[in-house]
């Protein structure tokens, strides 16, 4: 299949897409409410065309709206300045572009309603623009060398044969035909359990580098609580996906970790908090299905090979 390196905003909502569409095989029922589909193609039927027409989409629209929360429970911890009871975050991403697969994009992103960039993606290179509106541009493999992960280099889009080990853990809801921005889709939900979430988070590479795995399987493994679900919006004239939602809502019990892995007690209380809960909800709108698209990179981009520079952190 083609492998789509865009903004980690687009790819990590068509992973979640892939995810929906590659499970094939799994159990289905009608969800509340919904209303039997007029369409002659089960759901089955319906996901095996949308991931044949995904692999072969050459260019697209996306917007984005991504919400998410965050809070650590540091409970058994001395309260410092540096290490308060409560950690608390939230974060709102917004972003909105044009993808020519495989390799170029072209997108507007704002961050906590408050920091606007704009990023360009090519075959080898990324150009960013920061606040005060200067391009820059580096190399991809200065990026993906970079520490603290790579949230503007892209990441790979899974192969849906890789994705053979989800089917026996994803449940599928069929709602049957729905209107959605003027258009009538098929709406189909996965709900996720801890082994399906875990394969599709370490299974991403952007992911899997962000968080690490033993971190991923650390927390996934000690969740008091967990509720992921992928929905997806398929047209069924042309089969391609029209809208991705990601929800999850986690809570895990840390403090097992806490001391663990031969580490000194007194360290890692002061790092691994006893409790987290988080939550995400990730939209992604595509449109504007293989329209000529053509990406040109900003003359004026200064050179660097310091991410840091770009934010002036440096």
């Amino acid at each position: 299949m083609k492998t789509f390196k865009g903004s980690i905003f687009l790819g990590l909502a068509l992973a979640a897409a892939l995810l929906v569409v590659s499970a094939c095989s799994s159990s289905i029922s009608i969800g509340a409410g919904g209303s039997p589909t007029p369409s002659s193609l089960t759901p089955l039927q319906v996901l095996q065309n949308s991931a044949k027409a995904m692999q072969k989409l050459n260019s697209v629209h996306f917007v984005t709206t991504s919400n998410g929360s965050f809070q650590a429970n540091n409970a058994g911890t001395p309260t410092t300045a540096a290490t308060p009871g409560i950690n608390s975050s939230s974060v709102n991403v917004k972003a909105s572009g044009d993808a020519a697969l495989p390799n170029q994009e072209k997108s507007q992103i704002t961050l906590n309603q408050g920091v606007n960039l704009a990023e360009i993606v090519t075959a080898d290179k990324v150009y960013i623009q920061n606040t005060r509106g200067q391009w820059y541009v580096l190399d991809k493999s200065t990026l993906q060398g970079y520490a603290g992960g790579n949230p503007f280099a892209g990441v790979n889009l899974p192969n849906m044969h890789d994705w053979i080990a989800l089917l026996q853990h994803v449940q599928l809801t069929d709602h049957g035909t729905e209107a959605l921005n003027g258009q009538n889709l098929r709406h189909i939900t996965a709900t996720l359990d801890k082994d399906s979430l875990k394969q599709l988070l370490t299974s991403n590479g952007q992911l899997n580098s962000e968080f690490g795995k033993q971190n991923i399987d650390s927390v996934l493994n000690s969740a008091k609580s967990l509720i992921a679900t992928l929905d997806a919006w398929i047209d069924e004239s042309t089969f391609y996906v029209h809208r991705t939602e990601l929800k999850l809502n986690l809570n895990a019990d840390l403090s097992s970790l806490r001391g663990a892995s031969g580490t000194p007690a007194a360290t890692t209380t002061a790092t691994v908090p006893s409790n987290i809960t988080t939550t995400l909800d990730s939209i992604v709108d595509l449109s504007k299905f293989n329209e000529p698209l053509t990406i040109t990179p900003p003359a004026n981009a200064i050179p660097t090979d310091n991410p840091l520079v770009i934010f002036g952190s440096q």
